[in-house]
């Protein structure tokens, strides 16, 4: 047998070994949960949770739209200033980040953007100071480490600090740019929330060395040590656990060969399971075995919608993914996955005035993610897919 054909062989071996180790029909996901929609009244805030939007245009994306309203609903509905919050959890411009002005891609990258920070420059959230706290992820680095990655922070950095200006739209840029956080917040009675930049962490490069990992993990600890009788709610563009490709749930059909192998050992950088963000997780498991672990811990980086219970006693107590503004992927095998669907949405959080929590995820059909950009079948897709999303799974989380 000569090498080549050797080689091969082994491969076929390799692959029927895969073959045989998976299962190839789809994974069951749990039924949806709904709990009754309480009235404003008992709410003390709202945090939207939006991941991903980084292609989300507000004249072909029926998210938009319709995410702009449930905003202006409740920003109406909360007679209290910064009583609703918006987290746009990272890949805030794909694909590359925020080039700067001047450049032949900036009309497209800087238009995304502003269609984002219109979502809280509505009339009501105006009045209301409705907060828009964006974060990185690793596309809005534009996929690099060192200073380039740094300046598209840096764009961005400027460009919102502009639109604030422009629109009295209470939107910032948070950690600052090529800073791991974490960024604090207290909401109302009840939460205290920490941002983190977790893509700084994976490739932030000469910014993100062993010691300012330390530091950061210092500031961590100490936040969650005075945070009182608040709960502690972390957000950041990587979740904490995830049933989706990055989190090595694979699905065979979405993922075979050279991809699993290499997520397996580590070597693919985005993943989960890579070695930087095992090292993350590590740091922060060792606060939380310290000072007690969060009750949330929310991020979008896979494109689905996921609420996942905690797999160990200092995990978070739940692990929320919502990533799929502007992206689609699929969800595989998680033993503690409580809701999971491979659709365009969003999560609302409701805090309401007795400390109580419960979390309600807005979700359209697939065929909904998009429209045609020509008329008239856009305005038409536009209005069907704007009326198609509804509440499709609900629950109390505290």
């Amino acid at each position: 047998m000569n090498g080549r054909f050797s080689h091969i062989h082994r491969s076929g071996v390799l692959l029927l070994a895969l073959l045989g180790a998976c299962n190839l029909a789809p994974p069951r996901l749990p039924a949806p949960q709904q709990i009754a929609a309480p009235d404003p009244s008992q709410v003390e805030r709202v945090l939207f949770l939006v991941g991903d939007p980084g292609e989300a245009r507000r004249d072909h994306y029926p998210i938009v739209p319709r995410l702009q309203q449930d905003i202006e609903w409740w920003a109406e509905r909360l007679p209290r200033d910064s009583a609703v919050t918006v987290l746009f959890l990272g890949d805030i411009v794909y694909p590359l980040g925020l080039h700067a002005p001047g450049t032949p891609e900036y009309p497209a990258d800087s238009a995304v953007v502003m269609d984002q920070v219109r979502l809280v420059a509505g009339r009501f959230a105006r009045q209301r100071r409705a907060q828009g706290y964006f974060m990185a992820g690793n596309h809005d680095w534009g996929l690099k480490t060192e200073r380039e990655g740094y300046e598209r922070l840096k764009n961005l950095d400027a460009f919102l600090a502009a639109a604030r200006s422009q629109t009295n739209a209470q939107v910032r840029l948070v950690p600052e740019a090529g800073t791991g956080g974490p960024y604090v917040v207290d909401i109302g009675e009840h939460i205290r929330l920490l941002i983190l930049d977790s893509a700084w962490w994976i490739i932030g490069g000469w910014r993100s060395s062993d010691n300012a990992h330390r530091v950061m993990l210092e500031r961590v600890q100490a936040a969650m040590k005075t945070a009182g009788n608040r709960q502690v709610i972390f957000a950041a563009h990587h979740p904490f656990q995830s049933a989706g490709p990055h989190g090595g749930e694979f699905s065979f059909w979405e993922t075979i060969g050279l991809r699993y192998i290499l997520a397996r050992s580590g070597a693919v950088l985005q993943d989960l399971s890579s070695y930087p963000y095992r090292e993350l997780k590590a740091g922060l498991r060792s606060i939380f075995n310290q000072t007690g672990p969060p009750l949330l811990f929310v991020g979008g980086h896979e494109h689905s919608l996921q609420i996942i219970e905690g797999r160990w006693p200092n995990d978070p107590k739940f692990s929320i993914v919502s990533g799929s503004a502007s992206k689609v992927s699929g969800i595989g095998r998680e033993k503690n996955l409580t809701f999971g669907r491979a659709a365009p949405g969003y999560m609302r959080l409701l805090v309401y005035r007795d400390g109580r929590m419960s979390v309600f995820v807005e979700s359209g059909p697939v065929e909904y993610k998009s429209c045609p950009k020509e008329d008239p079948q856009r305005r038409e897709c536009m209005a069907a897919g704007v009326a198609a999303f509804e509440t499709v799974h609900s629950q109390h989380i505290r």
